[in-house]
């Protein structure tokens, strides 16, 4: 099927909007709550006689510091402005440079990377055989890590065809912000959310805290049992609803880089029906995500208690015995969280294409990542290696940047060198901003190729033939020649 003749699906929808109205409330309700936390935190710190002086104090630097502001104003004006064009000329010149070369990079590291481990195996164990009485557990330790890397550059050669369209699939990412500036919205509106977001949040708690304060048998301020419940349930409907914003605004991005996969030309409009079609799927998917990390969170911390409990009792057996046991239960944490998030790597793109609901989306990402569980694994780690070799790139242009300019502006080395330092700082920022959505994009073309390689690639895609033609049905037959089990099967 050529490019031109493909038309987007039109899928009906019909959710109910119970969530959304819930989630308006909830988010209403808490902002509301984080204001008036707001202002009853200052009105106390006012009206509180011990803090006259801290209050003098201020009010004397700002009427020191606003003259002396006034007088830099003109030079930050200046380097803010430099700061801004600098920003857009590297930035744009990093996501060029990355949709050209993107696959190439991830081929050089998959294969640097366990050269370099064998190289290091191998020094290992050559300083092992030279001083044997001094290096034997450094020669053993060099013949797993040399072994390693052998299989693992092994494993390289084996799937070289999956790293090449990992790194192509790269390049797409940053071929689509290039094309579709629209996606830059994202990071910058959960930039700015983020920070409301954290402002209420801080004043939430603060303004629990100082109803639920007690003092505990050693003289020390901390919350009461109902606080601490409470502040449980203030930051888990915080998290749900920062959660249904994040998602969303994703969610926008799936559809600008689903549309643009299929040689479309993806627009905001398209984008926003996609994502008001399914809003109420997208909260149901936060409130899921948000129980499962605040359950996490209160195992961890109870475990934590239990040995912080065993450790005071001052009986060694019973803090062996604590320690061995948050130990235990921080893995059986961590192995059900990372089954969780393997069962939801692509639910999201899931709910954006295809417009079901939760249960669906979920029994579809979990049987989607097990059957392309190679090139799920092979692009997360190559898009991981790929935007580290970008970001140490980009790093080194802003320090350039930095101290050439500081070195100009004051003719000292010292001055240069604290120019350069900031400006890497400063330079990570919009670097971040355009791989947030390059992150979002690249997860949903390996969904978009897993399923274009279940029906046969039927569909058109901007993928090249060469990486197109070499593919395996994913189909429940192969999966079970494989002696391995579809996890659709266990919903």
């Amino acid at each position: 099927m050529s490019v031109s003749n493909y038309k987007k699906p039109n899928i009906k929808t019909n959710f109910s909007n119970t969530p959304t109205w819930l989630y308006l409330l909830v988010a209403v309700a808490l902002y509301a709550f984080g204001a008036v936390s707001f202002f009853s935190f200052i009105n106390r710190f006012i009206s509180d006689p011990e803090n006259d002086t801290i209050l003098n104090q201020l009010s004397e630097a700002f009427q020191i510091l606003v003259p002396l502001s006034l007088d830099f104003l003109p030079l930050l004006i200046v380097f803010i402005v430099v700061f801004l064009v600098l920003t857009l000329i590297l930035a744009y010149m990093i996501l060029w440079i990355m949709s050209k070369v993107a696959k190439q990079v991830t081929i050089f590291v998959s294969v640097l990377f366990p050269v370099l481990m064998m190289t290091i195996g191998v020094l290992m164990i050559g300083g092992g055989i030279l001083m044997p009485e001094d290096q034997i557990g450094t020669s053993m330790m060099g013949m797993f890590i040399a072994g390693f890397g052998f299989l693992l550059l092994a494993f390289v050669i084996w799937k070289f065809r999956v790293i090449q369209r990992s790194g192509k699939f790269v390049e797409f990412s940053a071929q689509l912000v290039l094309d579709e500036k629209a996606v830059l919205a994202m990071p910058l509106l959960l930039g700015l959310y983020s920070i409301v977001t954290g402002f209420f949040m801080l004043f939430g708690f603060l303004e629990i805290y100082s109803l639920f304060e007690v003092t505990n048998a050693m003289g020390e301020a901390e919350l009461s049992y109902p606080g601490l419940i409470l502040a449980i349930i203030f930051e888990y409907f915080y998290l749900i609803v920062y959660l249904g914003v994040y998602y969303s605004l994703s969610a926008g991005v799936i559809s600008y880089a689903s549309d643009w996969y299929r040689g479309l030309d993806p627009d905001l409009g398209s984008a926003m029906k996609d994502v008001r079609q399914v809003f109420p799927v997208i909260l149901k998917f936060a409130f899921a995500m948000a129980s499962v990390k605040i359950i996490m969170q209160i195992f961890t911390g109870a475990t934590r208690g239990q040995t912080t409990s065993s450790r005071g009792r001052g009986n060694a057996g019973a803090a062996i015995g604590g320690l061995i046991f948050a130990a235990l239960a921080a893995i059986m944490i961590s192995i059900l969280g990372a089954i969780w998030m393997f069962l939801n790597y692509f639910t999201l793109v899931s709910i954006v294409q295809n417009k079901k609901g939760l249960s669906d989306s979920i029994k579809d990402s979990a049987k989607t990542t097990w059957g392309a569980l190679v090139d799920v694994l092979v692009g997360e780690t190559g898009f991981g290696l790929t935007t580290l070799i970008f970001a140490i790139v980009n790093a080194l242009l802003w320090l350039g940047v930095g101290f050439s300019l500081g070195v100009a502006a004051t003719g000292d080395i010292i001055y240069g060198t604290v120019f350069a330092v900031m400006f890497v700082f400063l330079g990570s920022l919009p670097y971040n901003v355009v791989t947030m959505p390059m992150k979002v994009a690249f997860r949903t073309f390996i969904y978009s190729y897993a399923k274009d390689s279940i029906e046969g690639f039927k569909k058109p895609s901007k993928l090249p033939a060469e990486l197109r033609n070499e593919f395996k049905t994913l189909s429940r037959k192969d999966v079970k020649r494989r002696g391995m089990r579809d996890p659709a099967e266990y919903f």
